[in-house]
This record gives structure tokens, C-alpha cells and sequence, in this order.
């Protein structure tokens, strides 16, 4: 295997997995032994230092080579790498450091007992791979995309993660981290798998591939703005909250209008380490910076190289990441909407032919389901952050836009919310608010309708006596327990069911 390192042993993979040389490992070794006979497992009881490149399939595929486990430390002065994402490579069992240029997994089982120090880069690509540190992880660059990868000691790299939503790595873009010339080579429409031959390939010929600047020295009044004016700044916003545990990012963007925000500005807040920054700047201001140092008590930072300096830029790389992360999910929500579809919707829920009257309601509803379809994060965590709790549209962020409608027809007082399984008797008078508007009229709730909750027979009771006169009860269904209800002409049921259908909403009459 090695030019001048021979393994102390060599077994076949059936003994390797008799003796439980491979049980720490996530894979189904007895499926590979059985699918492919004659794999063989090296053993090196002492130190491997080799200058080999290792191609972790190709010693699988051409030596018949199942794994390779070190009892000791394993240097390469060259770079590991598995081009394969999807079937099998050579397993790597460490149980002292492991020590490279570059790292690149895909499928393949890789387990380091001590820590990891890759010269450069370190990937790990694909799910059918996985990766396991039980000590610390020194690269110069960790790229996580789609993969297994846990370290359980500590993470001295920096890290990027394409189109993640968690946040949870330095960057996010491959802008970010790509030299200019090798992402217009690699990149289609913003779009690279970490694992494409081509990126690894340039990897594997020490080509310069990576920005060498990822480790922020300063931030930039260029870089400070990008931030600020970010993606999630809806049409006649200047205040923002963006935030995942334990980040908390609150930007204000400066106006001239009666009431508006005076500075520029970007706080971060750290909840797990109680800390906290500020930059803000204003027209013909310089950009300032500053920590907490007490309760609302900040001094200003000078030197990046301090302590706070240090600080402040490590939650600015976060605080960018963060936005990026919401920008990929805001993104990927995004929802499209006939606005003349909407336009006329929203208009069936006149409560009379009064247009001058409804027009800024109806105005005010339009431009809600539009921040939802457009801005959806920004709809659920910093406009309408209450209303999306209780609906939970964290969770099913899917349904924003049909949510949107129809709170905000709820709370004009259009249609009315009753309760799934609240004895009707306490809950018509929300019923009876809207037939007082829409028809003039007070529901009754004669036995047994009263004692239960609204249902599809109480319905069917109210509309026999109003269908006659050209009005029925039809509920608004987006996915929810409780019954929505509105008051409808007849005439107007199959437009309503017709144009509802457009934001998800079915009309159950």
C-alpha cells in the first residue's frame, strides 16, 4: 500500500468484523463482505508518515483494500481524498492524529480518535459518508455540504456551509470563499456541489482554489452596508429582527421621515455568552464600534486586534452568516401570487357597496399577503412575529401566504374564528359579529348545536335558513383546527372558491 511503510497486518474484512475492528463505524460491513468477497484490512501498529496521495476509492476499487486502521499517529504530506459520493472507499480507522493537506470525503467511513490537522481544506460531501473527530479539528477551511461530519472536541477552521439555514458556519456563499476566476470556472448560477470533480480536481493539483483573506482582519463600510441592506428589508421597512439561538440580530436603517431611525445601525447580541455589539454609522459619519461593557453601557473599539476587537468581528462573521442563512430560506418560501387574482379575492369581503370605505382595507389586507409571499421570513419573524407564533409558521412556513390572508381578515373583523372544540354557545357571539355586519342578522344555537362545538351540521342549519335569501356560511380552510367562517352571497361561492384556490385556501361550503 505504502512505498515504504508494510502494514504489521493484513485481514480479511470478515475477520476485521469478527474481531469488532469495525464496529465503531457507521456502515454495513457484513453486506460488503458478503456483495464483494476478498476485501482485505490493513493494520499499522506504529507511526505512517508517507508523502503518497491517497485516492481513497482507488485503493478500494484497485487494491481491494476495505479499510485501513492505525494504531498510531498517520502523516500524509499530500492530500486524502474519496471521489466517490455514492457506493464505498476505503475506510480510515485513526486512533492517534491524522495529519494532511487536504481532506476530501464523500461516501466513505472516516473515524480519528485524536485531532485532525488538514494543511488546507477539508471537505466533507454527500450523505452516505461520515466523518468522526473525537478531539480537535485544525484546517484552514472546513466545507460541509450535505454530509456527516462531527467533531467533539474543538473547530479551528473556518467554515462554510453552501445555502445552509442553520447559520451555523462562517459563510454561506460561494462568492465568499471561491477565488473570482474559479467561481465564473465552477459556479452555475451561483450553484456548486462540493463535491464536483472539478473543484476537487484543482484541490487534488494544488491549484490556489480558496480566497487566502477568510479570516476577517476588519470590517468595511462596504461590507457593513451589504449587511444592512440585506434582502429581507421589505418595501417600507427600516427596522429588522433576525435571530436563531443564541444569535440576535436587531438592524435599523437610517430615514428622513418624521419619526425615523436617526443612525445606520447593526446590534448582535450573544444570549449563551451575554455579550454584545453595535456599529452604526449616519450620512457624513465615519462607521463606529462599540461593546457592552455593562447594561447599556458601551465603549468604543479602535483595535481589531483587542480582545473586543476580536470579539466584534468574530459576531460580525456571524451576524452575516446568520442574514445569509435567512436570505437562502426567505428565498426558498418565496411564494408567487396573481396580485389582480388577489386584488379581486379581497374584494368579496366587502361588507357593503361601499368602496370608498373598504379601499384601505383592502389595501392594508393586499400588502400583507404580499409582504407574506415576498418577505416570508420577514413576515413571520419581525412584522407578524405574535399572529405566526400562534399559528406556528415557523414550522410550516409553506402556509404564510394563505395565513396572511386570512388573519388579516380576521382582524378587520371580516370573518370570524370559532373554536373546534369550544362548546358553541360561548363562541357565537364571535359568529354573530360578522352576520350583524355582513347581514344584519343574530344566529341562533338551539339543542344539541349549542352544547358542542361548530360543526358541518350546524352549518348545513344556518345555511338552510340563509341560502333562500341569497347568503350562506362557507369556511375558510388553510389547514387549521378551528373553524374560520365568512358570510358570502351565493351568487358570489363558485368566484370565491375559484380565486382561494390561488393562495391555498379551500372554501368549504
Amino acid at each position: 500500500m505504502f512505498q515504504n511503510v508494510n502494514p504489521t497486518t493484513t485481514l480479511t474484512l470478515e475477520e476485521a468484523i469478527e474481531q469488532g475492528l469495525t464496529a465503531h463505524l457507521s456502515y454495513d460491513f457484513e453486506f460488503l463482505a458478503e456483495d464483494v468477497p476478498g476485501q482485505k484490512v490493513l493494520i499499522f501498529e506504529e507511526d505512517v508518515h508517507t508523502d503518497q496521495f491517497l485516492d481513497l476509492h482507488d485503493v478500494y476499487v484497485e487494491q481491494d483494500i476495505a479499510g485501513m486502521i492505525f494504531r498510531g499517529n498517520l502523516q500524509v504530506d499530500n492530500s486524502i481524498i474519496d471521489y466517490e459520493p455514492d457506493t464505498y472507499a476505503c475506510f480510515l480507522s485513526v486512533e492517534g492524529n491524522l495529519t494532511c493537506r487536504n481532506l476530501v470525503a464523500g461516501c466513505v467511513p472516516i473515524h480519528v480518535k485524536g485531532n485532525v490537522y488538514v494543511q488546507q481544506t477539508f471537505i466533507g460531501y454527500y450523505n452516505h459518508g461520515e466523518v468522526t473527530i473525537d478531539g480537535d479539528l485544525h484546517a484552514r477551511l472546513w466545507i460541509e455540504d450535505d454530509h456527516q461530519t462531527t467533531v467533539k472536541g474543538k473547530v479551528h477552521a473556518v467554515t462554510f456551509a453552501p445555502k445552509d439555514w442553520t447559520a451555523m458556519a462562517d459563510y454561506t456563499d460561494w462568492h465568499d470563499v471561491l477565488l473570482p476566476e474559479v467561481a465564473a470556472q465552477l459556479l452555475e448560477e451561483d450553484y456548486l456541489f462540493a463535491g464536483n470533480v472539478g473543484l476537487i480536481r484543482l484541490i487534488e493539483d494544488g491549484q490556489l482554489v480558496f480566497k487566502q483573506d477568510l479570516v476577517r482582519t476588519g470590517i468595511s463600510s462596504d461590507e457593513f452596508q451589504q449587511l444592512l441592506h440585506n434582502e429581507l428589508f421589505a418595501p417600507g421597512l427600516d427596522s429588522l429582527l433576525v435571530a436563531q439561538k443564541p444569535w440576535e440580530l436587531r438592524l435599523t436603517q437610517h430615514s428622513d421621515q418624521p419619526g425615523g431611525w436617526e443612525y445606520d445601525t447593526v446590534y448582535i447580541l450573544n444570549t449563551e455568552e451575554g455579550r454584545s455589539c453595535v456599529m452604526a454609522t449616519a450620512p457624513g459619519m465615519p462607521l463606529s464600534f462599540r461593546h457592552e461593557v455593562a447594561d447599556n453601557r458601551f465603549e468604543e473599539v479602535t483595535d481589531f486586534t483587542s480582545a473586543p476587537g476580536q470579539l466584534l468581528l468574530r459576531y460580525f462573521t456571524r451576524a452575516r452568516a446568520l442574514v445569509n442563512a435567512k436570505v437562502n430560506w426567505n428565498r426558498y418560501y418565496r411564494k408567487t401570487v396573481d396580485k389582480e387574482q388577489l386584488w379581486q379575492l379581497i374584494w368579496l369581503f366587502n361588507p357593503g357597496d361601499n368602496t370608498d370605505f373598504f379601499l384601505p382595507i383592502a389595501t392594508e389586507l393586499f400588502h400583507r399577503v404580499m409582504l407574506a409571499a415576498d418577505y416570508p421570513y420577514t413576515y413571520i419573524h419581525s412584522r407578524y412575529p405574535e399572529d405566526s407564533l400562534r399559528r406556528g409558521l415557523d414550522e410550516v412556513p409553506g402556509a404564510t401566504v394563505p395565513i396572511a390572508l386570512l388573519d388579516g381578515l380576521l382582524d378587520r373583523g371580516l370573518i370570524a374564528e370559532l373554536s373546534h372544540n369550544k362548546p358553541l354557545s360561548g363562541e357565537v357571539g364571535k359568529l354573530n359579529e360578522i352576520t350583524t355586519l355582513y347581514w344584519n342578522t343574530i344566529l341562533k344555537t338551539p339543542p344539541p348545536y349549542g352544547e358542542n362545538p361548530v360543526s358541518e351540521e350546524y352549518m348545513h342549519f344556518v345555511n338552510t335558513e340563509m341560502q333562500p335569501q341569497g347568503a350562506m356560511l362557507v369556511r375558510l380552510n388553510a389547514g387549521m383546527d378551528n373553524y374560520l367562517l365568512a358570510c358570502i352571497q351565493v351568487a358570489a361561492i363558485p368566484q370565491l372558491k375559484q380565486l382561494a384556490d390561488t393562495v391555498d385556501v379551500t372554501v368549504e361550503d
